[in-house]
C-alpha cells in the first residue's frame, strides 16, 4: 500500500494554487485597465512667408508655417548649395511679415532680423550668425515709461544703417477707449557686445505730429 500523502501538504499546495491564481488575475486585470497616452504632434500648415537672403558667402532662407496658433518660423543656412548648420526652428506669435539682414554691431557677423506681426508687442526674433552657427539675440527690452505713453502696439520696424528703428502710433490713453493723436513714436535701438538690444536716448524729434516711418527702398 502507498502511504497516504500528509493532510498538511495538502494544504500547503491548496494555498500555492489560489496565490498563482490570484496573481495571474491580477496581472490581467492591470493590462486591461492600463490607458495608452498618445502625444499630439503639431504639423507645420501652408507656407505663409517665404524670403531668401544673402550677406558675404551665405544665403539665408527663411520661411514660416502656419500653425492652430500662431506660425512656425524656419531658418535655414546656405553656402553654395549646402546647409552649413541645423535649421533653425521656433514657434512664433502672430504672423511673420519681414525679414532683413543687418550688422548693428559693426563686427562683420550677418544679423538676421525676423519681424511679426498679431502676435502682441516687440514682434522682433533676432540672431547673430557666428562661427557657423545661430546665437539669438536678447529680445528687445520694455518699455520706458516715457516711451510708453500713449503705447498699444502697432509696431512697425526696420534696419537704417545700424539701427534698429521701431515706429508706433501714439494714442491718447491705454485702455480700450484711447483714440488716435495723428501722432507717431520711434525709437532707435543699438546692438551691444553682449548681444542685447539697447535704446538709444530719446531726442525732442522722436514723437512726430503725423509721421509715418518711410519705406525701405
Amino acid at each position: 500500500m502507498k502511504p497516504s500523502t500528509p493532510v498538511w501538504q495538502l494544504g500547503a499546495a491548496a494555498l500555492l494554487l489560489l496565490a498563482s491564481c490570484d496573481s495571474a488575475r491580477t496581472a490581467t486585470d492591470d493590462s486591461s485597465t492600463a490607458s495608452t497616452t498618445v502625444e499630439s504632434v503639431t504639423t507645420p500648415g501652408d507656407v505663409a512667408f517665404s524670403r531668401d537672403l544673402n550677406q558675404g558667402d551665405y544665403r539665408f532662407q527663411i520661411t514660416s508655417n502656419t500653425l492652430d496658433n500662431g506660425q512656425q518660423l524656419t531658418i535655414k543656412t546656405r553656402r553654395g548649395e549646402a546647409l552649413v548648420t541645423d535649421p533653425v526652428r521656433l514657434n512664433v506669435k502672430g504672423s511673420v511679415t519681414d525679414a532683413v539682414m543687418g550688422d548693428l554691431n559693426g563686427n562683420g557677423n550677418p544679423e538676421l532680423y525676423v519681424f511679426t506681426t498679431g502676435g502682441g508687442p516687440a514682434g522682433v526674433e533676432a540672431f547673430e550668425f557666428v562661427d557657423k552657427s545661430f546665437r539669438p539675440i536678447q529680445t528687445l527690452p520694455k518699455l520706458s515709461n516715457d516711451l510708453a505713453v500713449g503705447y498699444k502696439g502697432e509696431d512697425k520696424y526696420e534696419i537704417r544703417g545700424n539701427h534698429l528703428v521701431r515706429t508706433f502710433p501714439v494714442y491718447s490713453g491705454s485702455d480700450a477707449s484711447a483714440t488716435a493723436t495723428g501722432q507717431s513714436r520711434t525709437v532707435e535701438y543699438t546692438l551691444n557686445s553682449e548681444g542685447m538690444l539697447m535704446p538709444m536716448p530719446m531726442t525732442a524729434g522722436s514723437t512726430t505730429p503725423g509721421a509715418t516711418t518711410p519705406p525701405r527702398p
